[in-house]
């Protein structure tokens, strides 16, 4: 933090191999212990990777934000978080694998979907073979975007 950090995300990558109840009993209750050790400092984004059924405990925990993986429809995170959480994610990384217009189009219809309070990012990591092009179409597909 000392170092100019302005925002800290959690990953959680493994979340979803976990069900619901061991999910609730052996991460919500470390997810919401780091997640208050760090707000006071700066905010904080949590991402449980598959753990659709755990957005409701992460959303009441008090973190800034949420990560969504690109399995989770938007409208159901938003129904879940409501409007004031902000949300992250959700494109599938192997849509940089597709055209252009493809990227373009599913960053667009990303953007829309999720509305305000939304930082527009994959569903989880770039693949190693991805080509660094396709990640530049990506990212200037969201800089282009306006609601």
């Amino acid at each position: 933090m000392e170092a100019g950090v302005n925002l800290v995300q959690i990953f959680d990558s493994w979340a979803g191999v976990l069900d619901q109840e061991s999910y609730r009993t052996f991460c919500i209750p470390y997810m919401q212990q780091i997640s208050e050790a760090l707000e006071t400092q700066v905010p904080v984004i949590l991402f449980p990777k598959g753990a659709w059924f755990s957005l409701r405990d992460l959303s009441d925990i008090g973190s800034t934000g949420l990560g969504i993986d690109w399995n989770i429809d938007a409208s159901f995170a938003r129904s879940i978080t409501g409007t004031g959480k902000v949300l992250q994610g959700n494109l599938d990384p192997c849509v940089l694998y597709a055209s252009d217009e493809d990227i373009e189009a599913k960053a667009k219809a990303m953007c829309q979907s999720f509305g305000r309070n939304y930082v527009a990012n994959l569903g989880h990591g770039v693949y190693p073979d991805t080509e660094l092009r396709k990640v530049k179409t990506f990212v200037n597909a969201v800089k282009a975007f306006r609601y």
